[in-house]
């Protein structure tokens, strides 16, 4: 099997927008997966290659960050790339200013997040037919975090070899 060669870089909405109506709301029209707010939000996207391959959201409201409409192709999942596109984000500056970070993670992801040190809280809910919970973590435990898959090389900067301020 050939290694996938994985980078992260901020990208523009716009750009987020085909990959997550495909992997979170394939049946659905595409304003689905556009949020009010992706004008402010700092939007990540992990590439193989040149190819958009996993895209992540994170919306500031000091001293929290929300993240937003992660996803990874179905194809590329469980190689540590959304995984790691979240400790990339949660290691940029604009993110290092918040204390903790939150999401709704769908029910059949909690143990994803759990493994990147979210706890779970509250109540199942549900919204438009799928289920949800509240999961939250401190930034500076997410930033820490790598996941690590054989057969994925990780550019030097994700491998804390790069972006190191606002770190102790």
């Amino acid at each position: 099997m050939r290694e996938l060669e994985i980078s992260f870089r901020s990208i523009p909405a716009t750009l987020t927008y085909e990959l997550r109506q495909q992997v979170l709301w394939p049946e659905s029209p595409i304003e689905r997966v556009m949020v009010p707010e992706d004008h402010q939000a700092l939007h990540i996207g992990a590439f193989e290659e040149e190819n958009l391959i996993g895209v992540g959201s994170f919306f500031f409201d000091l001293p929290s960050v929300r993240l937003r409409k992660l996803a990874v192709l179905p194809e590329k999942q469980g190689r540590g790339i959304g995984s790691n596109l979240i400790r990339f984000a949660a290691n940029q500056p604009d993110l290092q200013k918040a204390d903790n970070i939150w999401c709704d993670a769908r029910e059949d992801a909690v143990s994803f997040y759990q493994r990147l040190s979210f706890k779970v809280e509250g109540d199942i809910f549900e919204k438009f037919g799928v289920n949800y919970q509240r999961a939250c973590a401190e930034i500076a435990a997410v930033a820490q975090h790598l996941v690590r898959d054989e057969a994925v090389s990780y550019g030097a900067h994700l491998l804390g070899q790069g972006n190191t301020q606002n770190r102790p």
